[in-house]
């Protein structure tokens, strides 16, 4: 008796589950049926790519390759290219400050129609906040490609359906899927932001369309600023407070802007104050009876920066920008600011409203500033590899006068930035981080005074190189061999 009922009450149990479940797909089953799925096909295939990179992953003195598979989407006729390029964006510039970088390079790219045509195609760059990167297919110039067209001018509204297609693994046939969802919520801080249910984050970039079948974005998350870390080619994510991404659009009007003027990597576009910063608190607010809620307290001035060509003080407490109200009452909200700031990107003019206490005053100023290109990152310097002493060198970089408090008029030269492991290099003393200032007691300012030093020494067959450097604030010389002698 027991266990028949024991058993009826799982059946109840279980059919109720069913019900349940059954009762939850209604509405994507309803939402699924506003699609044309054909005519959606039809369509996307003639811009939809597979795109297959090769990446070399290198860290300090160790480095590997592998590949990666991503769904592309061509936005141009001349053949440019997006795709999801968060692995080719995640690179550590916070190692660079302990010695040693992290870097992914892509070493071969191709893009592969959906008919079966492939091409090959180069490298161009990754948006530091949307993190969509950019390949472009090296065809010949007669060659036009048909591209999607995103239509503006009709945003989308809570409880609004979308669908993409996603990429199948590569022993699936055929490599796409549609995949749906609908808007939950419109975000409006710390930005716009059509939030959107049902898709996951391996989809990042597939291109949304409405039950219309209109291209309107694409898929992308939404950045947390709090953690964001703002150096070009720093790694940007954004969870929620369970480490589950913050789905969205990333609308035409801001694809329309990336589109037109890609990021290059190497090329730094991002406006540049030159402040070091902290957030005004309420707790210094009241010590110092400020009637403000929140803004950005200057500490430090970079020499010939647009900071101190504008006027501003250490001590300057900066409140509105061009107008606006900067929110900032705790240090977490910083980026907030920093990203405003680099998204006004070189050449902006911006109004601050400033705040400036004396011992027997506080006087609200107004200060123009024109926001210059942010110092290059170490990810992005010129870089030289020596084949023969197996180790790679960059050029010094602004974070590296920053983190060693070194003033950059008055030492100069080269960071040794990748060794490999039991390389010539490294077994002759070289360290990562070394910064290199002669060479044979030539001078080196530059990645091309080692090209050519470098070009002098193998004409030469030298047996040895030495290298004077610099090293935890002190200077000494390391002595390497090479084989250079042996090769005659």
């Amino acid at each position: 008796m027991i266990n028949k009922a024991s058993n009826r009450m799982l059946r109840n149990i279980l059919m109720s589950s069913l019900l349940l479940v059954a009762l939850a797909l209604l509405p994507l089953r309803a939402a699924s049926q506003e699609f044309d799925f054909e005519k959606l096909r039809e369509t996307a295939e003639k811009y939809t790519v597979v795109v297959n990179i090769k990446i070399e992953i290198s860290f300090g003195t160790h480095s590997n390759e592998h590949k990666e598979r991503y769904l592309g989407t061509i936005v141009s006729e001349n053949g440019l290219v997006i795709f999801n390029g968060q692995a080719l964006g995640a690179e550590n510039p916070m190692a660079s400050f302990a010695g040693y970088s992290v870097k992914t390079t892509p070493t071969r790219i191709e893009v592969v129609m959906l008919d079966g045509a492939s091409y090959e195609a180069e490298f161009i760059g990754v948006d530091n906040f949307t993190r969509i990167g950019f390949l472009k297919i090296t065809a010949d110039e007669e060659v036009k490609f048909e591209p999607v067209h995103f239509a503006t001018g009709n945003p989308p509204n809570v409880g609004d359906w979308f669908t993409l297609y996603m990429l199948m693994p590569e022993f699936v046939t055929p490599p796409l899927s549609v995949d749906i969802g609908m808007i939950s919520s419109i975000i409006t801080s710390p930005e716009k932001f059509p939030l959107t249910v049902g898709f996951n984050q391996l989809q990042s970039t597939s291109v949304m369309y409405d039950t219309a079948l209109t291209p309107v974005g694409v898929l992308g998350a939404l950045m947390n600023p709090t953690s964001a870390n703002f150096e070009a080619g720093g790694l940007m994510e954004s969870f929620g407070q369970m480490r589950f991404p913050l789905l969205g659009i990333i609308t035409s009007d801001r694809l329309e802007k990336l589109i037109a003027d890609p990021p290059h990597k190497g090329k730094v576009t991002r406006g540049w104050l030159g402040i070091t910063l902290q957030a005004l608190i309420p707790e210094i607010g009241q010590f110092w009876s400020l009637d403000i809620p929140g803004g950005i307290i200057v500490n430090d001035i970079v020499r010939n920066s647009p900071a101190e060509q504008a006027g501003l003080r250490v001590g300057d407490i900066i409140f509105e920008v061009n107008g606006q109200p900067v929110d900032v009452d705790k240090d977490e909200r910083i980026p907030i600011f920093q990203r405003r700031i680099s998204e006004m990107g070189q050449g902006a003019a911006v109004e601050f409203a400033v705040l400036r206490r004396t011992e027997s005053s506080q006087d609200t100023l107004t200060l123009l500033a024109t926001l210059e290109d942010a110092p290059m990152a170490a990810t992005d310097a010129p870089e030289v590899e020596n084949t023969i002493l197996e180790f790679k060198v960059r050029d010094l970089v602004f974070s590296d006068y920053l983190h060693h408090n070194l003033d950059a008029d008055q030492l100069q030269g080269v960071v040794v930035n990748e060794l490999k492991q039991g390389g010539l290099a490294e077994i002759g003393g070289l360290l990562i981080g070394d910064i290199i200032q002669r060479i044979d007691n030539r001078p080196v300012v530059s990645t091309e005074d080692v090209k050519t030093i470098w070009d002098d020494i193998e004409n030469q067959k030298q047996g040895e190189v030495i290298f004077f450097v610099w090293r935890n604030n002190k200077t000494l010389f390391v002595n390497v061999k090479t084989d250079l002698v042996q090769k005659q």
